[in-house]
């Protein structure tokens, strides 16, 4: 059993991916524009000193930019304790070039709005503003400027750097989002693919089971009994195309008929094994979740009592008290401890989705014990379990 629209869970998935996907490519490449025009500005920051001056000055300019672009690259592209060298420098470059070029106060927004894009928590970010901020005024004052150059340098850093950190938090909520995504995609297609394993051996499982019990009986009674043993044949034909129709159904993540469909196709079963099946059924209304986990468990129950248990009658009983369901089914076979294989893992599985146990119990004095039990929500009804209770005969 799985979800009712897992398709279209994965579709929505994938898409919401590609869409943060493509919002993060569009970051990339803003940033990167956002770099070029950066440093389109720092080379007129760097080349105006040197306007109408000996080709020293330009030397000198050209040096200090030189040590600006390997700074500027270095902060972009290194990552941990390296990069946080790189921007140690980055800002002793900055204030050592302030005095030498005092219309450059713009030096110090390149360190810091970068800065920006590194830093995760608004705390930190805020102590290296006024770490930068004590800085600036005290360099401004060392050089007899007023403290109105230093408040537009400051004001610079504040507007750019929140932006940029404003932009690298939505970058790294998409990232996770991203993550999150291609998680949830995950674990949709993998539950999906649990949901056909279990439904494939429910349903194959069970079905292959009667068949061969079928045939085999039909097989017995051919030189005898042929008529019966036509009829066997064809019942045997007939559960294969109903097998066809269930597993085109259980690849879809149609639901079941319902559990009065369900038992009776259990007490044909069973008849065909010459088991006895007897029921004592209460009106519980069951929605249509529960109502298919309580096929699939009669069905894997049914399936190892013909299997395994070689018994007379099996008693299948349902009953609702206190707003807890209760389902059992017991067999007089000849019991013994119980080994767990797939089909009772996969009915643990199943009962987990509508919150219930299962407990299986193998007497030692022969017959086994399969009872379930989950909460009975309040909702809809997807049917009654059963139109009537007492004791059915076999048909």
């Amino acid at each position: 059993m799985g979800d009712r629209h897992p398709h279209a869970a994965q579709a929505t998935a994938a898409a919401s991916v590609e869409h943060i996907t493509d919002a993060r490519r569009e970051f990339v490449r803003g940033r990167w524009i956002v770099r070029g025009v950066a440093l389109l500005y720092s080379a007129c920051m760097f080349g105006l000193p040197a306007y109408r001056h000996p080709l020293s000055v330009w030397m000198e300019c050209t040096a200090f930019f030189a040590v600006f672009l390997v700074l500027f690259f270095l902060v972009a592209e290194l990552a941990g304790r390296r990069q946080m060298i790189a921007f140690v420098l980055f800002f002793l470059f900055a204030f050592l070039y302030y005095p030498l070029n005092q219309n450059a106060g713009a030096i110090f927004l390149f360190p810091f709005a970068m800065l920006c894009l590194s830093v995760s928590r608004l705390r930190t970010l805020l102590l290296l503003l006024a770490a930068l901020a004590a800085g600036v005024v005290a360099e401004t004052r060392y050089l007899g400027h007023s403290l109105a150059t230093a408040d537009n340098i400051l004001l610079a850093c504040v507007v750019i750097g929140l932006s940029n950190f404003a932009f690298a938090q939505q970058a790294r909520t998409n990232s996770l989002l991203e993550r999150a995504n291609s998680e949830i995609e995950r674990l949709t297609q993998e539950a999906e693919r649990e949901r056909i394993a279990r439904d494939l051996h429910d349903l194959l499982g069970h079905t292959l089971t009667v068949i061969a019990v079928k045939l085999d009986l039909a097989r017995r009674l051919l030189s005898r009994d042929p008529d019966r043993a036509r009829n066997e044949m064809v019942e045997a034909e007939q559960t294969a195309r109903n097998a066809l129709a269930e597993v085109r159904e259980a690849v879809s993540g149609y639901r079941a008929e319902g559990l009065d469909a369900e038992i009776g196709r259990a007490r044909r079963s069973l008849l065909s094994a010459n088991v006895r099946m007897t029921t004592t059924l209460a009106p519980v209304s069951l929605s249509a979740a529960q109502a298919h986990v309580l096929c699939l468990v009669l069905r894997e129950a049914v399936t190892n009592i013909v299997r395994h248990a070689h018994a007379a009658v099996c008693h299948v009983a349902l009953s609702e008290q206190d707003g807890t369901v209760h389902f059992t089914i017991e067999d007089d076979g000849r019991g013994g401890p119980i080994r767990e294989g797939n089909g009772l893992r996969g009915m643990r599985e199943r009962l987990q989705s509508v919150a219930g146990t299962v407990h299986l119990i193998g007497s030692e004095n022969g017959g086994t014990s399969l009872a379930v039990t989950f909460p009975l929500v309040s909702e809809p009804a997807a049917q009654p379990a059963s139109q009537m209770a007492g004791e059915a005969d076999t048909v």
